[in-house]
C-alpha cells in the first residue's frame, strides 16, 4: 500500500472516530439542560421543607406527616421566591408565581369548588371540548360571587406512538355571575377558513371581530350581551361563553402574571 493511501485511510478513520464520538455525546451524554434539571432536583431533595400545594404553606417534613399545623399561622402563606427558583421548569415557576399573586392580594380569598359548581363547569363548551380537565387552585373575589381558577386542560395525542405526546397546560379562567338570563353562546377565535366564509356571508348571532360565535340557546337579553362583548374587541387568544346567568372567560395559553393582569383588567371593566 502506498504512503498516500495510508494517509488517506488514516484521515478517513480519524473523521469516522470524530463523527462516532459526536453521536455518542448526542445520544448517551446528558445535555446542559438535563444537567441543570438534575442539579435542581438534587437541590430540592436536600431541602428539609416541602410546600403544601393547596395553601402554599412551607412545612417541615414532620408537620406534613403528622397533619398538625395551622395554615393561617404559618408565615409562608405564599411560596417564597427562593423556593420558586428551585422548581424544575419555567412552566412550574410561572404557575407558582401566578398563584402567589392571588394569595398575596386582598381582593381574593381561597375557595374550593363545590360538586354543584363542578357540574356546571362540565356543561360549558370551553372545558367539555377537552379530553379531560381539572383545576389546581380557585379564588373568590372579595364581596362577590365571581370566581377565578386555574384549569389544567389536556388534549390526548391520538397518534399511535410509544411515547405519549399529550397537550397539558395550566391556564386561567374567570366565572362571572349576572342577574339576567344570557341564553347560551360560545365564542372562540376564527379559523382561517371561517374568516374566508365570513367575507361572503356573516351569519353569527353575535358579531365580534376575529371571533366565531356558536348559538346553543338564544337569549332575550341580546342587547346586554352585545354591550359586554364590546369589551372584548381588542382581546386575543381567549374563549368566551355565556350560559344561563354566567359569563365564562378563559385564555388559551399558559397562565402568567402578564395574562392575569390582562384578563383582570378586562373583567374589572365588564363588572364596573
Amino acid at each position: 500500500m502506498k504512503f498516500g493511501e495510508i494517509i488517506f485511510y488514516l484521515v478517513v478513520a480519524l473523521i469516522s472516530l470524530y463523527i462516532v464520538s459526536k453521536y455518542i455525546k448526542l445520544f448517551f451524554l446528558p445535555s446542559e439542560s438535563e444537567i441543570e434539571y438534575q442539579r435542581k432536583l438534587e437541590e430540592s431533595l436536600k431541602d428539609e421543607f416541602i410546600i403544601d400545594p393547596e395553601t402554599g404553606a412551607k412545612l417541615t417534613l414532620e408537620q406534613a406527616q403528622s397533619g398538625h399545623w395551622i395554615a393561617h399561622d404559618n408565615e409562608f402563606k405564599t411560596v417564597p421566591e427562593n423556593e420558586i427558583e428551585k422548581l424544575l421548569t419555567e412552566e412550574q415557576k410561572s404557575i407558582e408565581k401566578s398563584k402567589n399573586y392571588f394569595r398575596e392580594s386582598k381582593e381574593y380569598r381561597k375557595h374550593k369548588l363545590t360538586e354543584e359548581e363542578i357540574l356546571t363547569l362540565e356543561k360549558t363548551k370551553i372545558l367539555s371540548k377537552y379530553d379531560s380537565w381539572g383545576y389546581s387552585d380557585c379564588f373568590r373575589l372579595e364581596f362577590s360571587e365571581d370566581l377565578i381558577f386555574l384549569p389544567i386542560v389536556e388534549i390526548e395525542d391520538k397518534t399511535p406512538t410509544y411515547y405519549s405526546n399529550n397537550y397539558i397546560e395550566t391556564q386561567i379562567m374567570y366565572w362571572l355571575k349576572f342577574d339576567f338570563d344570557m341564553g347560551h353562546y360560545y365564542l372562540r377565535e376564527k379559523l382561517k377558513i371561517e374568516k374566508i366564509f365570513d367575507l361572503i356571508k356573516k351569519d353569527d348571532d353575535l358579531q365580534l371581530k376575529n371571533y366565531e360565535s356558536f348559538t346553543i340557546r338564544k337569549s332575550n337579553n341580546i342587547i346586554k350581551i352585545i354591550k359586554i362583548l364590546e369589551k372584548f374587541e381588542t382581546q386575543e387568544r381567549i374563549e368566551i361563553e355565556f350560559m344561563d346567568n354566567y359569563l365564562f372567560v378563559k385564555n388559551e395559553r399558559l397562565v402568567t402574571l402578564e395574562e392575569i393582569i390582562r384578563l383582570e383588567s378586562l373583567i374589572k371593566s365588564i363588572k364596573s
